[in-house]
C-alpha cells in the first residue's frame, strides 16, 4: 500500500512539472505608445487600432486619452485606424424598444481617411522604441 501511495504521489508531482514548463502559443507583443492630435490639439478621447497589414496577426487596440495611447501589438507593418465620437447637439434617435425615449445622436467626427478608408500606417518593431505620432486634420 505504501508503494502504491508513493507511486501515485510521484506521478502527480511529475505531471505538475511537465504541465508547467511548456511554451506558450500566444504571439510575442511589444509595447507601443504615442500621441494623436486633431488640428494641432491633443485628441481628447477616442480609440486606436493597429491592424496587421498582411492580415495574418490579430489586431491590437487601445484607448486615446488626452492625446496619448499605450498598448501592446505584434511586430510588423500595421494599418492604423483612429476613431472618436461625440453627441450631436439637439439631435436624437429613436431608442431600441418602442417604449424607450429617444437618445442623443452620436457622430464619428474623425475623417474617414483615418478610419474607414485609413491611409495611416505604422511599423511595430521587435527592437527599439515603438513611439508614434499621428497628426490628423479635420479637413
Amino acid at each position: 500500500m505504501k508503494t502504491l501511495s508513493f507511486c501515485l504521489i510521484l506521478m502527480c508531482t511529475a505531471g505538475i512539472f511537465v504541465g508547467c514548463g511548456g511554451a506558450s502559443d500566444a504571439p510575442v507583443t511589444y509595447p507601443v505608445s504615442g500621441k494623436v492630435t486633431l488640428d494641432g490639439e491633443p485628441l481628447a478621447e477616442g480609440n486606436i487600432i493597429f491592424r496587421d497589414a498582411a492580415e495574418k496577426a490579430a489586431s491590437a487596440a487601445g484607448k486615446i486619452e488626452n492625446g496619448e495611447f499605450s498598448f501592446e501589438a505584434v511586430a510588423g507593418k500595421k494599418a492604423v485606424v483612429i476613431t472618436a465620437t461625440r453627441e450631436v447637439p439637439g439631435k436624437t434617435v429613436v431608442g431600441g424598444a418602442p417604449d424607450e425615449p429617444p437618445v442623443p445622436a452620436i457622430e464619428q467626427y474623425i475623417p474617414a481617411t483615418y478610419n474607414e478608408k485609413t491611409t495611416l500606417e505604422a511599423e511595430v518593431s521587435d527592437s527599439g522604441a515603438n513611439e508614434f505620432t499621428f497628426e490628423l486634420k479635420s479637413k
